[in-house]
């Protein structure tokens, strides 16, 4: 089957997966509002075993529909895994008391920046990818799929350094801002020097 073919089937099956995904991340997010897995020690509880299973389900049929909707290679996997990694230091890591430098806290904080960073970039992508394709007048960098990832990256690595300033109770508006130029120019620079990805 090709991809021309799969496509308007995966578009037909829309709605009823965007059903299933919401119906997936309500449960997960019931599980952790009211299931107390940080008291449990046993990994493999049916509460953690339901929570595992609904975790993946919700990541799957969130990211796999626009993946093949979209074009983009990876999507399923990357996002999948962030919102994995996000949804399980919610629900089992206990709250950090300290700042990103405190050695208890610092294993915490990390896992908790990568979960976000995989989690804004796989969030932000396909977005990327659809305003790209429909107010990029040149067509060659509208289905770039290398520059959509890039900026997307790039998002959740603004959001993640942002969170890592607030970790370290040094963020400040001129922080935010300086942040955010940063990212542009780099993007800006990266345009400017990188082509587009060869078809």
């Amino acid at each position: 089957m090709t991809d021309q073919e799969e496509t308007p089937k995966v578009r037909r099956w829309l709605p009823l997966l965007a059903l299933l995904a919401g119906l997936c991340w309500a449960l997960v997010i019931s599980v952790i509002l009211r299931v107390d897995l940080i008291s449990e020690p046993n990994l493999l509880s049916p509460w953690h075993l339901l929570f595992y299973i609904l975790t993946l389900g919700a990541g799957i049929l969130t990211f796999w529909p626009l993946e093949t909707w979209l074009e983009l290679p990876g999507l399923t996997i990357e996002g999948t895994l962030g919102a994995g990694m996000l949804l399980v230091t919610l629900a089992m890591v206990p709250a950090p008391d300290g700042t990103l430098l405190d050695q208890s806290a610092a294993p915490a904080y990390l896992v908790m920046l990568i979960a976000v960073l995989l989690s804004v970039a796989a969030i932000v992508r396909p977005v990327i990818a659809v305003l790209s394709r429909r107010w990029l007048a040149l067509r060659a960098w509208a289905l770039d799929n290398r520059r959509v990832r890039r900026e997307a990256y790039e998002c959740g690595l603004f959001v993640a350094a942002v969170l890592a300033l607030a970790a370290l109770r040094t963020l400040d508006p001129i922080k935010f801002v300086a942040l955010a130029v940063i990212i542009v120019l780099i993007e800006i620079l990266l345009l400017s020097f990188i082509g587009v990805e060869p078809a």
